[in-house]
């Protein structure tokens, strides 16, 4: 999960609200120096820090409920504070149908520009755009041959002259080429600069000024940190910056540079690099992002992800994992058909399981192919009930299978663990009646969502 420390920092936060029977000021004072420790260990910007944990405060201190509970509201104050911060809302969309529209993309050295560019291009290829690729790096080596091994990696074509040394002379001539082919979205890469050279921001500048882009996106560097708001507040002041493509979210990035980069910008993410691979990028919605941080689901955008995947659910499998009555072989079925929609971790943080350990995330990872060899070692009714299988049958099972007592240990686990996840998630429903699960922060638009997967899946 992306910004996993922070989001469990942020949840032991609140876990202590919401358990007090009463929320007074001591109570949100203890608040406010959780969340100021959470967010300056993820290397929030200070001064944003205070004046976020200032909001919340006063909010939380000054207004007075009519028929909402202080811990609610102090929670709602937070969630609404941190999304305020990333933007608000999702970046706008700039493209024109019909058009060559020419995003430029822009940002400091070692940032994974190029490769971005390359993400991005496959992302924009695979929603049917006639997409083009332009490298106007000329001073990293080797920058021309991996844009153009990207482009070709995920099937568009890249422009660029190699022998040109004026990147400017290149932005426009290799544009213009695109344009004349028709390409829909042509993606101008540029080499990477920081905010102290000064001839290199203002070749960037220049670039824009040639080119007019439909758009100029910021790529920002996940692990940057503290020094994420003072870059892009001078790629602000230098460039008309639309939005914010944030990388290297995967690993061990504290990744508070992205929220510092968004407020001193005042742009919101448009997309995050979550891992090396081209197809490692994810669309970002602020209000969906927070929601995983505090353990708010955002089935919505997994549904998205499981048509995107075009994998089928059993309704009746479903109708039984989410009510906690599943066997082993459902949940071998469920987690192979969730490794197609994408990593675990990610799937689980959509789940609203941010948090939940380490071990059930990357034992379904890692282990799907043993755990399909054990099952078949297994009888129905061993499947069916788990929990009858003690030393004996593990003896046994092990030896049909030819694996060891901790494979079997470990599935057995996942299991337990997905039982008191999947009951900790029924329970989230609960307040929505029969129809669908009640979700905070979906809207009306949500809500008739959920209800239309609450039919499907037979939720009751």
């Amino acid at each position: 999960m992306v910004l996993e420390q922070l989001g469990r920092q942020l949840d032991n936060a609140l876990r202590k609200i919401r358990r007090l029977p009463k929320v007074d000021k001591d109570a949100i004072n203890a608040l406010i120096q959780d969340l100021q420790r959470a967010l300056l260990s993820a290397d929030v910007k200070v001064e944003l820090v205070f004046a976020m944990t200032e909001n919340i405060k006063k909010k939380a201190m000054n207004t007075e409920l009519k028929g909402v509970k202080q811990k609610d509201y102090t929670i709602k104050l937070v969630h609404d504070e941190l999304i305020k911060t990333l933007g608000g809302k999702p970046a706008p969309i700039r493209i024109k149908p019909g058009k060559s529209n020419v995003i430029l993309l822009v940002g400091i050295q070692g940032s994974g520009k190029t490769t971005t560019v390359g993400k991005l291009a496959r992302y924009y290829n695979n929603k049917g755009y006639k997409v083009a690729t332009v490298t106007t790096d000329t001073y990293r080596p080797g920058a021309y041959e991996q844009l153009v091994q990207l482009s070709k990696q995920v099937g568009v074509k890249c422009f660029g002259n190699p022998n040109e040394k004026n990147a400017i002379k290149i932005a426009v001539k290799e544009t213009k080429k695109a344009i004349v082919e028709t390409h829909d979205i042509i993606l101008v890469d540029t080499a990477g600069r920081h905010k102290e050279e000064k001839e290199l921001m203002r070749e960037m500048q220049q670039i824009e000024q040639a080119l007019k882009p439909n758009e100029v996106i910021l790529v920002i560097d996940g692990t940057l940190g503290q020094q994420a708001y003072a870059q892009a507040e001078e790629f602000s002041k230098t460039t008309n910056i639309g939005s914010i493509i944030v990388t290297k979210l995967d690993g061990t990035a504290k990744g508070g540079g992205a929220l510092s980069a968004c407020a001193a910008t005042k742009q919101s993410i448009r997309f995050i690099g979550v891992g090396e691979k081209v197809e490692d990028f994810e669309e970002f919605s602020p209000t969906a992002f927070i929601g995983s941080l505090l353990g708010v689901p955002d089935l919505e955008g997994l549904v998205k992800k499981v048509q995107e995947a075009e994998v089928d659910l059993d309704p009746e499998m479903v109708k039984r994992m989410t009510h906690g009555k599943f066997t082993l072989d459902d949940l071998y079925l469920q987690l192979k058909s969730m490794k197609k929609v994408g990593r675990m971790k990610q799937i689980f943080a959509m789940l609203g399981g941010g948090n939940i350990p380490d071990a059930l995330k990357d034992d379904a990872e890692k282990n799907l192919d043993k755990w399909e060899i054990v099952l078949n070692s297994m009888t129905k009714f061993e499947k069916e009930n788990p929990k009858i299988i003690k030393k004996s049958r593990k003896r046994r099972i092990a030896i049909g299978s030819g694996t060891d007592y901790a494979t079997i240990n470990r599935m057995l686990d996942q299991f337990n663990q997905m039982k008191k996840f999947m009951k900790r998630f029924l329970q989230m429903q609960k307040k929505g009646g029969k129809g669908a699960p009640a979700i905070p922060g979906l809207g009306k638009a949500g809500a008739q969502f959920m209800n239309k997967l609450g039919k499907d899946f037979k939720f009751s």
